[in-house]
């Protein structure tokens, strides 16, 4: 297999107080129901920055020292709520823009775009991936890569029989 792959370094969640109603699936007779509320991006913004910065002091790093923001285009104003929060420099979410405006919102997977898009072009590492679910959580791991693996080694998002 030739194609570069992600190493995945941590990854880390966080419940955002007093969301529990802002963001739900429900499993009905035809599928999933989602419910969303307006306060996402705003409880996004005030929220994801104390959480991120100490997560990414864990990890010996640094909102300024990470190099890509692989970031779950859930909608412009969730991108906005997360640049704001996190002080973002302009084009930070370029490539989570960039897939919500092509593809639209895909639900989980859609993340797995932005990083099929910025495993395509030259990146400087580290990368973080970041998502938000139920509850209201984020999701965070921190990448390095992509790269290329050594002939017989195996890294996340190759199978055993490649």
């Amino acid at each position: 297999n030739d194609s570069p792959v992600w190493t995945v370094h941590d990854t880390g969640s966080c419940m955002i107080p007093n969301s529990t109603q802002e963001m739900s699936w429900i499993i009905g007779d035809h599928g999933f129901e989602m419910s969303l509320s307006r306060q996402v991006p705003q409880l996004i913004e005030e929220h994801l920055s104390p959480w991120m910065s100490s997560w990414l002091d864990h990890q010996g790093q640094t909102v300024s020292s990470i190099g890509n923001w692989a970031v779950h285009p859930g909608g412009p104003r969730i991108l906005d709520a997360v640049e704001t929060s996190l002080g973002l420099p302009p084009g930070a979410c370029t490539e989570s823009r960039t897939v919500l405006r092509e593809r639209g919102n895909m639900s989980s997977p859609t993340v797995l775009f932005v990083l099929d898009r910025l495993r395509s072009q030259p990146v400087a590492s580290p990368t973080v991936m970041l998502g938000f679910g139920p509850g209201l959580t984020a999701e965070v791991a921190l990448l390095s890569g992509p790269h290329r693996t050594n002939e017989g080694e195996k890294s996340i998002g190759e199978n055993a029989d490649s």
